[in-house]
C-alpha cells in the first residue's frame, strides 16, 4: 500500500559538511535553540537506487529539474544478506518542496556476484499498482549505497534534522556484482533540515544557528559519478 509522507509535502534544506567532524556537528544541533532532541536510535540506511540505462534520473537532476522523482529501494541494517521488508520509494521533487510514496516489497537477498534478477524478481511478484509498474517501465538497479543516520526532532516538532554519514557507494551491474566498484567518503556529513510545506518562512532561530551553507548535493547524483568513473 502507498504511504504518503507523514508530513505531506515538506521543504527540505541540506548542507554538505565536509570541515567538522560528526561530534561537533551534532553538538551544534543539541544547542540550537529550537531544542533538538534524539527523534530515533541512529541506525545504517541501505538503498538500491533504479534509473534508466540512459540515465534520465541523473540528467534531470543535474540539469535541475524543477520536478523530478528518484527512484530507490530502502532497507535497513546490514547491506548484506536476506532483506526482509524491502521499501520502494518515489521521492518526488516538486519546485522547492518534496515528498515520497512507499510500497513494500517481497523480500530479497543481497550478495556479493549478485545480479538484477532478484530486485526484478522482488518487484514483479510484489503487490504494486498498475499505476507504479508502469513507471517503473525501463528502470534497473544502478547504484547501491549505504550510511549512518542520526534522526532529531525540534521541542515544537515542526522541524526535524538528520545527520548522514560515512558513506559508502557501490556501482550496481546489471549481470554480476562484486560491489568493487566502490567510493567511501568518511569526511562529508550530510545534514538535512526538513518542515512542513504548509509554511515556507523557516523560523530564523534555527536555520541561522547552523554555520552552514546551503547546497544541492545528491545521494545519487554524487555516487553514480563517482563509481562509474572507477
Amino acid at each position: 500500500m502507498s504511504e504518503r509522507d507523514e508530513n505531506g509535502f515538506r521543504f527540505e534544506r541540506k548542507y554538505h559538511v565536509t570541515d567538522l567532524p560528526l561530534a561537533e556537528i551534532v553538538s551544534l544541533v543539541r544547542q540550537n535553540p529550537a531544542l533538538f532532541r534524539d527523534a530515533y536510535p541512529p541506525r545504517t540506511i541501505n538503498n538500491i537506487y533504479l534509473d534508466t540505462p540512459s540515465r534520465r534520473s541523473l540528467y534531470e537532476n543535474l540539469d535541475g529539474l524543477a520536478d523530478r522523482i528518484k527512484v530507490r529501494i530502502r532497507w535497513y541494517g546490514p547491506m548484506l544478506g536476506e532483506v526482509k521488508r524491502p521499501v520502494l520509494e518515489f521521492k518526488i521533487k516538486r519546485g522547492m518542496v518534496g515528498t515520497k510514496d512507499a510500497f513494500e516489497l517481497k523480500p530479497f537477498g543481497v550478495e556479493m556476484s549478485m545480479s538484477a534478477r532478484p530486485i526484478f524478481h522482488s518487484l514483479a511478484t510484489s503487490n504494486l499498482p498498475e499505476g507504479v509498474r508502469r513507471a517503473l517501465d525501463g528502470f534497473e538497479p544502478v547504484l547501491l549505497n549505504r550510511y549512518q543516520r542520526k534522526y532529531f526532532i525540534s521541542a515544537d516538532h515542526l522541524y526535524r534534522i538528520t545527520l548522514d554519514s560515512q558513506l559508502e557507494y557501490y556501482r550496481f551491474d546489471q549481470h554480476q556484482n562484486a560491489f568493487r566498484c566502490q567510493f567511501r567518503d568518511r569526511d562529508s556529513t550530510v545534514v538535512e533540515l526538513k518542515y512542513s510545506g504548509e509554511f515556507d518562512r523557516i523560523d530564523d532561530r534555527v536555520a541561522s544557528y547552523f554555520p552552514f551553507r546551503v547546497t544541492r548535493m545528491s545521494k545519487f547524483v554524487t555516487g553514480i559519478l563517482a563509481v562509474e568513473d572507477t
